[in-house]
């Protein structure tokens, strides 16, 4: 299991804000463009990897969260920061989607689905599915170290 950095742990508290206070029929409006991001995440410049001209230390930041997020099975926290051109996430987004094993990452369907996902999971502040989703995620390393047991059982028994 991944943990953040003290400033992914401020990106992340500010997504987390950005979903809990938006309108889940207008889920859109959680998003956030990632230079006002950078700004109310940092204010003052202070670190070096989303100061001014280093918005590319931004983004393996966003996937950090997003990776961290999948892995307690929640939806992609990151989804709700986008290119205020577009209105949409970079291809970034739609990559780690991909290696995490989403299927058609790269549909504007599969953003929109994830924003909305966000938005609906941050804004119940339900703390059961908040304990849900983390004893999934506790229930799901627990079988996958059950299944390494089984194959080291199987693996001695072949070599004894």
């Amino acid at each position: 299991m991944l943990t953040l950095t003290p400033i992914e742990r401020d990106m992340h508290r500010l997504l987390r804000s950005l979903a809990k206070a938006a309108d889940p029929s207008d889920a859109v409006s959680a998003c956030i463009g990632y230079k006002d991001f950078v700004q109310r995440v940092d204010p003052h410049g202070l670190d070096p990897y989303t100061s001014q001209g280093q918005m590319r230390g931004l983004y393996p930041k966003l996937g950090h969260i997003s990776v961290y997020e999948h892995q307690h099975g929640r939806p992609l926290l990151s989804a709700l920061v986008i290119r205020k051109a577009t209105g949409r996430p970079g291809d970034g987004f739609s990559d780690l989607a991909s290696q995490l094993g989403f299927e058609a990452a790269g549909d504007a369907g599969f953003w929109e689905h994830q924003v909305e996902q966000v938005v609906r999971f941050w804004s119940a502040d339900d703390p059961v599915m908040l304990m849900d989703s983390a004893m999934d995620q506790v229930m799901k390393e627990l079988g996958s170290i059950r299944r390494a047991v089984r194959r080291l059982g199987a693996r001695s028994a072949e070599q004894g």
